[in-house]
């Protein structure tokens, strides 16, 4: 019993699992800007992400602003989530010309509502898709950093066209 409460603690052990066609649980955040940010009407990306500026988040960072206009074709947004301050994010976005959106999650509000693993304030590398209805579409855990972008993009075009 005392394992189970500390992998409850540290977020290694999720008591209710997301499952695509669920409610979103948080369909509004504030973007490292501070301008508010809507997560409803359309396809959107929530890529969860451990570190800015660090090697992984930076590839994943750079691929997703490549694939952007992409994206956009596809009526889709693209926000990366981390537990940053977001100075730190926009510093990020401004060193690496990054497109889309960054969102601060400082307090862990959407990592815990999205079941993303926070370790000592590192996230887990998850990729969430909501649907413009506010529902989940897809979920993957665990995601190379590399390949996540066209992962997301490809199931995208299936599924749209």
């Amino acid at each position: 019993m005392r394992a189970l409460t500390l992998l409850f603690f540290l977020g290694l052990f999720k008591a209710q699992a997301l499952a695509p066609g669920d409610k979103a649980p948080i369909l509004e955040a504030t973007d490292s800007y501070g301008r508010p940010v809507d997560l409803r009407g359309s396809y959107v990306v929530l890529w969860f992400y451990p570190k800015a500026k660090s090697p992984g988040c930076t590839a994943q960072a750079k691929r997703y602003t490549e694939l952007y206009p992409e994206f956009q074709r596809l009526g889709a947004r693209v926000f990366g989530v981390s537990h940053d301050p977001a100075s730190e994010q926009c510093d990020f976005v401004e060193k690496l010309a990054l497109k889309g959106g960054m969102i601060p999650d400082r307090d862990g509000r959407l990592a815990r509502a999205y079941g993303v693993r926070n370790l000592f304030g590192f996230y887990s590398r998850d990729t969430i898709l909501l649907n413009p209805e506010g529902r989940i579409e897809r979920i993957w855990r665990g995601v190379n950093p590399f390949k996540d972008a066209d992962t997301v993009l490809a199931y995208l075009r299936e599924r749209l066209r």
